[in-house]
């Protein structure tokens, strides 16, 4: 099917259904016969507004009734009087709609009293009780008088009726308005010419005078004079030559007023006898066809042929006229929409209709007369629109959004593919149904018409972002509703351009989701799951204030640390290592309350915060748990590994001001318990801080050391004990202190390993050692060299190519250094150890074990490795002798060692017994205060010059 046997098609059925209700097609669709938007546009609001069942029948009538009579409109009021006289109401309905419009002129708000104390919304029949009904109608009127005061009076209204009967008000109003604006648009709508409303009417009032009220009292519509019953007459082809039929005129019968010249009359009228020559013709109709009277008048109507095309621009043949067709038919033709070409090119659309003349005489068919309706304007207009509707149906249905256009009543007017694909059905099957139609939830179809209205009735846009379910789908909409106006600023429907924004609000949500797993994230170890160390210290920060504000409040921080973590890592590795924190986490949640905190802070560190403690000692039973649970193996990976724990305790204080404070209280009582042998608690106190402010001192200072040039080494000889004389130095490192003086290693060693700054000082003292050796080479070439021996840490150890840097950038020999190494340090990973140690010896450079005795104490262990010789510890030394208990046990590890192939030096000689003792036993070399002490630079260097001096002398006796 075509697109123009569709649009018949289409304007067919409307006007089937039209004369299915009506049994005719009444005057005011007439206009609209050619049209079938125009034609829907008038016709589906009326037919929804009376099927509907919001508002009783009887007060929908009167209501309408009313606001006809105001707006002057005749034929609406007669439209619902006469369907008020069908409903057989009482003749007191007919006053008291008189006495109510007369009285709203007036500005009357009397009736409003009635109203007060009713329940909101009111409930059952409005037409039940004939004080209320009057009263809402009083109401109505007062809320579109236009005075400051209607838009309180729609609100009140609002309440009283509820949002079903309020939307059917509203509709109700809208269709007052369209219908009245429709019939000033076309004057020829008139009641003497539709029989069926004219009869019954002039019976009604014959009966009713005061109704002629209702048509008085509104302003006049355009041109239209007020009519009473007493204008009203038929219009009948039978009747005669009426007032507008200016041959008529002096024939009509005295009691009939007479009517306006035909010049006068916005209509032109041609009148023309049986063979189609105009008789007559007006003013009106001269303009129309752009001709003088006498031009006109000396036409035929079949003239006309060739001149005049139907709506779809074809020619329409001269037989074809309404007029022509009257003439044959001797019956009434049109009213039908054609365009004639004027002279000048120029064309002109009007409506004709075609009536038999006949002799007021005799009756017979004399001729014919024609109205001739300009419709160019209106023409143009629909033209314009369409073209603008045809712009906007491109628009639309290039857009991917929705566009529905939905008239007052909420119908669909029409929709885009887009829209219908959402929806799931077409674009046809959504125009002229309601939402409530269209989609599955009522509640929802209810909301959009509520907005609807709302933007009818506000002439405002509205926007709106909402969640709605279709089916089983939940979909975010982004909805802008806008008025749409006619020409006149009128508001006839509502445009909704819906965005299916579900896309970025997905993307909105996985965004948010994804920032709160990053905060969780932030706030959270992502191995045990447990909170890190600055969630935990927000925790701790509310409880530092909640103490303040509460004196009698207490808490505790608890700081653990697995000993030896480390061996566990480097021995079993990294994922076993892993496992074991997890498995140490879990175990600790076990011990702490549901309103405490666990949290891992570091590596192999955590911290559990304990809130609202009734008593100090809490925190102590606590502890003695924790460690009392650790003292079960974990089993992870088919190993048993037991875990030795230090734990600190901060106890919660009024001083304490930041979370800061007391974390690093309860750290530092976990570093005493772990000095102080580990697997053990410890409660902060002050003497702890003020250590550890002094600690942090030491630090500092120990860090600018090496640049500002402190640190100096002292040199301690190592004597050949079979001669007596020096067989080298051993390197002692020394801090001279600015404000300290000459610091000791035992009191900064330690730190310095801690903090890693151990590793730059080892390497300035084995570059230094080396250095000063090589100057005393190359000074006093004695035979054999002397040797130098440094102490190495277990960080030094692990970095081999620092002893390359240091004897290549010295050009020592590699031989003359001696490396001491401490037990401690070889076991803490023996196969690396052995692999180093092997590297070392293939440089020429010895290695001793040092402070042999103090660690594993077995040289059982010792021979898988390349030492050179074994370094007793002074501990021994010290208790040899003729009385000392010690003697057999180094007489025991020089035996051994001399078996292993290895060297014996014995170190903290100071007495000439325990020098024999050990000379007797066979040890190479020795060094003590028996000897020497440890000897500044400039002293071992003037013990060196006098070897030298001596041995030369020796040399010189000898030859």
């Amino acid at each position: 099917m075509s697109p123009a046997d569709a649009a018949r098609s289409e304007l067919a059925g409307i006007i089937g259904e039209i004369r299915r209700r009506f049994d005719r097609i009444p005057a005011i669709f007439e206009p609209a016969l050619s049209s079938a938007a125009q034609l829907r546009r008038i016709w589906e609001p009326l037919q929804e507004l009376v099927e509907g069942d919001e508002l009783p029948t009887s007060f929908l009538h009167r209501l309408l009734a009313l606001h006809y009579g105001r707006q002057g409109a005749s034929y609406g009021v007669a439209w619902h009087l006469l369907a008020l006289d069908g409903l057989r109401v009482d003749a007191s309905v007919y006053v008291e709609l008189v006495h109510l419009l007369e009285r709203s002129a007036r500005g009357s708000t009397a009736d409003l009293a009635a109203l007060r104390g009713c329940e909101e919304p009111i409930a059952g029949d409005l037409a039940q009780s004939p004080s209320v009904a009057r009263a809402l109608l009083r109401l109505s009127l007062a809320s579109t008088s236009g005075e400051p005061e209607s838009r309180s009076y729609r609100a009140q209204l609002r309440r009283l009726l509820g949002p079903a009967r309020y939307a059917a008000w509203t509709a109700a109003i809208l269709h007052v308005r369209a219908w009245t604006e429709w019939l000033r648009s076309f004057p020829e709508i008139d009641l003497d010419r539709e029989a069926q409303l004219f009869e019954p009417l002039s019976a009604l009032f014959a009966s009713q005078p005061a109704l002629a009220a209702l048509l008085r009292v509104g302003p006049p519509m355009g041109a239209e004079r007020p009519r009473g019953p007493s204008d009203v007459a038929p219009r009948n082809p039978h009747d005669g030559p009426t007032a507008s039929s200016p041959a008529a005129a002096p024939s009509a019968p005295s009691d009939r007023p007479r009517s306006v010249d035909a010049d006068t009359i916005h209509t032109g009228i041609l009148q023309a006898d049986l063979s189609g020559q105009i008789l007559m013709s007006n003013a009106e109709a001269h303009r129309i066809y752009n001709v003088s009277a006498d031009e006109l008048d000396g036409l035929n109507l079949h003239d006309f042929g060739g001149r005049v095309f139907w709506e779809d621009g074809t020619p329409c043949p001269s037989e074809e006229l309404p007029a022509i067709r009257c003439l044959q038919t001797r019956s009434p033709h049109g009213p039908e929409i054609l365009s004639h070409l004027r002279d000048d090119g120029s064309r002109v659309w009007a409506k004709y209709t075609a009536t038999p003349l006949l002799s007021p005489d005799t009756q017979e068919f004399i001729g014919v007369t024609v109205t001739v309706v300009d419709m160019t304007d209106r023409k143009r207009e629909e033209a314009a629109r369409e073209a603008t509707e045809h712009r906007y149906r491109l628009i639309a249905e290039a857009s991917d959004s929705m566009i529905l256009l939905f008239n007052a009543s909420g119908a669909i007017i029409t929709a885009n593919e887009a829209a219908a694909s959402y929806l799931g059905t077409t674009a046809d099957a959504l125009t002229g149904r309601s939402l409530d139609q269209v989609l599955p939830d009522s509640s929802l179809a209810e909301t959009f018409l509520a907005r609807n209205f709302q933007v009818i009735e506000t002439g405002k846009s509205m926007d709106v972002e909402e969640m709605i379910e279709l089916g089983d789908e939940r979909r975010w909409l982004s909805t802008r509703l806008r008025p749409v106006r006619d020409p006149d600023g009128n508001i006839y429907a509502v445009q909704a351009l819906i965005r299916d924004i579900s896309p970025r609000r997905q993307a909105e949500v996985a965004l948010k989701e994804r920032e709160e797993l990053a905060r969780h994230e932030s706030l959270h170890d992502p191995l045990t799951r447990q909170p890190n160390r600055v969630l935990l210290r927000d925790r701790i920060e509310v409880e530092v204030l909640h103490a303040k504000r509460h004196p009698e409040y207490r808490f505790a921080v608890l700081c653990l640390d697995l000993d030896r973590f480390k061996n566990i890592n480097d021995s079993l590795g990294h994922t076993i290592g892993d496992e074991l924190l997890i498995q140490f986490s879990n175990r600790l949640l076990e011990t702490i309350g549901p309103e405490d905190t666990l949290a891992r802070t570091g590596g192999d560190e955590f911290a559990i915060l304990v809130k609202d403690l009734a008593d100090p000692t809490e925190a102590l039973k606590l502890a003695e748990r924790v460690l009392g649970i650790l003292q079960r193996p974990f089993s992870v990976a088919g190993h048993q590994i037991y875990t030795p724990t230090s734990v600190g305790i901060a106890l919660s204080s009024p001083d304490y001001a930041r979370p800061e404070d007391i974390l690093r209280d309860a750290d530092t009582a976990m570093f005493r318990a772990k000095s102080r042998g580990k697997n053990r608690f410890e409660i902060f106190d002050t003497k702890m801080h003020r250590e550890a402010v002094d600690l942090l001192v030491l630090e500092n200072d120990l860090r600018r050391a090496i640049e500002r040039g402190e640190f100096c080494l002292y040199y301690q000889p190592v004597v050949d004990m079979t001669n007596g004389d020096i067989a080298g130095f051993e390197a002692l490192l020394r801090w001279n202190h600015p404000t300290r003086g000459l610091v000791s290693p035992g009191k900064f060693i330690s730190v310095a390993e801690e903090t890693g700054i151990i590793i730059a000082i080892g390497e300035w003292v084995l570059q230094e050692a080396c250095q000063q050796m090589q100057r005393w080479h190359l000074r006093y070439p004695l035979e054999p060299q002397l040797t130098i021996s440094v102490n190495l840490s277990g960080k030094q150890f692990a970095q081999p190519a620092l002893i390359t840097k240091a004897l290549r950038e010295t050009s020592l020999n590699p031989a003359s250094l001696k490396l001491e190494i401490t037990e401690s340090v070889i076991m803490e990973d023996p196969r690396a150890a052995s692999t180093l140690l092997q590297e070392l010896k293939g440089q020429q450079i010895q290695s001793y074990v040092d402070d042999f005795g103090t660690g594993y104490s077995s040289l059982s262990y010792l021979h898988r490795f390349p030492m050179s010789a074994v370094k007793i510890d002074r501990s021994f030394i010290s208790g040899i002798g003729p009385s000392g208990e010690n003697a057999e046990i180094v007489r025991t590890i020089v035996n051994l060692a001399h078996n292993l192939g290895m060297k014996v030096i014995a170190e903290g000689v100071e007495t000439d017994d325990q020098r024999r003792f050990l000379l007797e036993m066979g040890c190479e070399c020795a060094q003590g205060y028996f000897f020497s002490e440890p000897l500044s630079q400039e002293d071992a260097e003037a013990l060196i010059a006098t070897a030298y001096a001596s041995h030369q002398r020796g040399d010189s006796a000898s030859a």
